[in-house]
């Protein structure tokens, strides 16, 4: 009997996260999305350093503006892009002019998508958010670009 049913839904191989590269909440500069944005797709559980790091820049009170902070935050994220570059990814793709991408997984319960860019003379931006693709065949994704001001 279930050999029947899988035959009648078909459970996708892949899923695609359709995915938007936005600016904050606050930024009331544009409409459009954030583009140039460097997306990474990672299986979760297989990236703990990644997400340890991730952690880190969460927890260190930066923004106030503490000189120490802010380093051990540049820090942090240096080691972070070295770790992101070296792991092997689920797929990768670059956010279009209107901040849009797109990135096809295997089935994966819990995929940390990463989205990281940085412009001359400007801070640098990130954002990551962890979402499920098993069962679905897309999953909409929008990573939220704050402006990380470390300079």
């Amino acid at each position: 009997m279930l050999g029947l049913l899988s035959v009648i839904h078909p459970v996708p191989e892949k899923t695609l996260l359709d995915g938007s590269a936005q600016p904050c909440a606050d930024v009331k500069e544009t409409t459009s999305g954030v583009p140039g944005v460097h997306v990474y797709a990672f299986n979760a559980l297989k990236i703990p350093a990644i997400r340890k790091s991730l952690y880190v820049l969460d927890t260190l009170e930066w923004e106030k503006g503490d000189p120490d902070a802010m380093r051990a935050a540049s820090r942090e994220y240096d080691r972070l892009l070295s770790q992101v570059r070296k792991a092997r990814t689920l797929g990768y793709a670059t956010s279009n002019g209107n901040g849009d991408f797109e990135i096809t997984v295997t089935q994966t319960d819990s995929v940390l998508v990463f989205g990281e860019a940085k412009w001359p003379g400007e801070p640098f931006y990130y954002s990551s958010k962890v979402v499920g693709a098993i069962g679905q065949e897309e999953v909409r994704v929008v990573l939220l670009m704050c402006n990380q001001q470390l300079l």
